[in-house]
This record gives C-alpha cells, structure tokens and sequence, in this order.
C-alpha cells in the first residue's frame, strides 16, 4: 500500500516505546510518519499531506486537536488518542474532536483491526466530501438581476395589493370553515422543499381525497371505468398475471396504503401513473375558491415566498413532493436545475389559451426548455403574456 496511494497515519507522540510498538504492528501495512509534538508537525498540517488517521499521545492531544480542527482540510480525519493497559479514561473520550481511545498494549490483530477501521471510515468520509462538493459546483445559482428583480416586484406588489389581499381573506372565512392560507410543501430549485403559500380554494383535508379523484386526473394516461376497476380490486391478493397462471400465492408481496399488492403489479403502475395531477371540476373546491382559481388571485400569497427567496417571479412551478419524486429520472430532474416560479413557459402555452389537455410530456420539455435558454428577455416576454393568461379558459 505505500506509494502515491498509501494511507498514512501520523503519530503525534514522544513516548518511544509505544511508537516503537505502532511501528512493529503496523509498519508492514501503512506509511507511518511521527513528531514527537505538536510544535514540529505544524509544517506538515499547514502544507496539507495526506492523512488519513491521527494517534496522539495525552500530552499534545488538546493543541492537536486545535490545530488539525482548525484546517477545513481534515475535517474529516479521524484523531484516536493512544494509552497504555490501565488508564483509568481508557474508554472515555476525553477531549472533543477524538474518534476513539487506542490502547497500545492491545493484540496486533486487535489494533491492526481497530486502524484498519479507521482507515476505512477516513477513505468513505473524504470520497463523500468531494462527491458532495462537485455536486455542489452544478447547483443552480439565481443571477443577481433575477434576485434583484424578484425583491423588488414582490415587495411592490404586495405594498400595492395589500387591499385587494384583506378583502379576499374576510371573504374566504365568509365562504367556508378552515384557514384563510395553505400551506403546501413542493420541491423547488435543486429540489430545495418549502411550503408554497395559497389562499385557500379547497375544503379542508381535501388531499386525503387524491386518491380517489385518480381516474380524473386530466394528465391521466390510461383512464379506468368504475367497473374495470372494480373488477380489478376483485381479485384475489391482489395477484399479476404471473402469480394467477401458477396458481401458487404471491411471492412478492407489499403492503400499499394498507392493502396487499403484488410487486410486479405495483411497479407497472407506477411507471404508468401520470407525473402531474390535476381536475376539471374537482369537488373538492369551495364555491368561492372557483373564483380565486380561474382569477389566479389565490397565487398572490406567493409573492411572500419570492420575497424571501423560496421563489422568482418566473421559472419552473414547484412541484407537490408526490409529484416531484416522480420527475427524478435523467431526462427529467434537469427541470429542477432552474428557478422555480410564480409563472413560466407552460403556463402562456395551451393551458392559457384553453387548447385542451397539455401532456405531462410536454410539460416537462417546456420546463427543461426554460432552464436551459432563461435570459431577461425571456422573463419579461413570460411577464407580458402572463397579463393576457391570468383567467384560465379551463376549469381545473
């Protein structure tokens, strides 16, 4: 192992024998290198070699631990403090900033087990950090004149309509019992999960309902009759075709809301359950949230969450979480590498203009349209065309 791939382990020590004793055990598997303190080992932290674990003796443990916590650089590099058989603190951690206690007088096997862990843990923690920071170098950033932008409409907008909101407010709790807000969690930029602000439009625990609104979702791909789906929830344990031709119970079992569903059966309708839901004619609407809806008006509430940055006044609509975990693929997930929006491309297209149904495939294309090409040009022309989209011509 030694060589431009070897793992070190640096000794902080001054106690010859318990080095001497290292060396012996571990010498034929790791390079070693050894200070006797803390003083002459500053060069080889402020020039950041390579390490992979640390021992130090009792001594220099606290100045160690201030040095090599101090250096973003090994951050992640396990410190074990080295004792004799018989100390009294032997399985304590006395200090912060120390893994474990190593005792010197243990067998070979026994400390090379106990290093070889540690090394391990050192290798996974490092190859996780940088896998962290590259990850981190691809998430997308607002530009500055798209945060600017946002602020400053929002908070005019909101100084502005602050009538129009009060009024709208007194009439909701007129309409119907429950909160004036709704509060719905949706994954947004980067996947970034918040609660996206609404005036209330719907009766109260209407989610629980989605479920059995599924056949009308208008992004449904395969819509089902009552009676085909009562004929399928008819059969026995809810078998596949597979299971039924052996005749033997299912070998596959999950439990789904519940209820016993075979596997099989259970990842073909996923992969064909349609990634956007939404109603024509929900039931589950108040009689003034119809209004609010078709109005736009139960939007305005997020101009709060653009103002404190959940949100841009244009991009990609956050998605409820049911939603988004379904947007996750390859040729998916890149609509989460650009601003999450009031409004957007999708919203000036066919559903604006009352063109019928719009694909949960076309939908996506458009949002990963946006984040690719948005300029602020593109934002205004969004803007422009919204004014002429705020009445829905579809009754969803």
């Amino acid at each position: 192992m030694k060589g431009s791939d070897a793992h070190y382990l640096l000794l902080v020590d001054d106690d010859d024998e318990r080095v001497q004793r290292l060396n012996a055990y571990l010498g034929n598997r790791y390079e070693i290198v050894r200070f006797r303190n803390v003083k002459s080992a500053e060069e080889w932290f402020e020039n950041c070699m390579p390490t992979s674990v640390i021992t130090v003796d009792s001594t220099n443990t606290k100045d160690l631990i201030k040095l090599v916590r101090g250096n973003a650089f090994y951050q992640f590099t396990p410190i074990l403090l080295a004792q004799p058989a018989g100390t009294s603190d032997k399985h304590a951690l006395p200090y912060v900033g120390i893994a474990d206690v190593v005792d010197v007088n243990e067998t070979a096997h026994t400390l090379q087990s106990k290093i070889r862990y540690y090394m391990d843990v050192s290798t996974h923690l490092q190859l996780a950090h940088r896998h962290a920071e590259t990850l981190e170098q691809y998430k997308f950033r607002l530009p500055w004149w798209k945060r600017g932008i946002d602020m400053l409409v929002a908070f005019t907008a909101l100084l502005i309509l602050s009538p129009v909101l009060l009024v709208v407010a007194a009439l909701i709790v007129l309409d119907s019992k429950g909160p004036i807000f709704y509060r719905s969690y949706r994954a947004g930029t980067n996947f970034h999960v918040f609660g996206m602000l609404k005036f209330r439009t719907m009766k109260v625990k209407a989610d629980q309902q989605l479920k059995d609104l599924a056949s009308s979702n208008i992004y449904a791909k395969n819509k089902i009759s009552s009676s085909e789906k009562e004929s399928l929830m008819q059969i026995s344990s809810f078998l596949c075709s597979a299971c039924r031709e052996k005749g033997v119970a299912c070998q596959r079992l999950l439990i789904d809301q519940h209820q016993p569903i075979c596997e099989k059966l259970y990842l073909r309708e996923n992969e064909e359950a349609a990634k956007f839901m939404k109603f024509r004619n929900d039931p589950r609407i108040t009689r003034l949230g119809k209004f609010l809806r078709n109005s736009s008006i139960d939007e305005l509430p997020q101009l709060v969450n653009i103002l404190v940055g959940d949100m841009s006044l244009v991009g990609n609509r956050p998605l409820p979480l049911y939603e988004a975990e379904k947007l996750t693929t390859n040729d998916s997930a890149e609509r989460f590498a650009g601003p999450a929006g009031l409004t957007g491309l999708w919203q000036i297209k066919k559903r604006a203009k009352g063109q019928g149904p719009m694909s949960d495939r076309e939908r996506t294309d458009l949002d990963i349209e946006y984040a690719r090409t948005f300029s602020f040009k593109t934002d205004l022309y969004i803007i422009w065309r919204t004014f002429f989209s705020l009445w829905q011509k579809e009754n969803v």
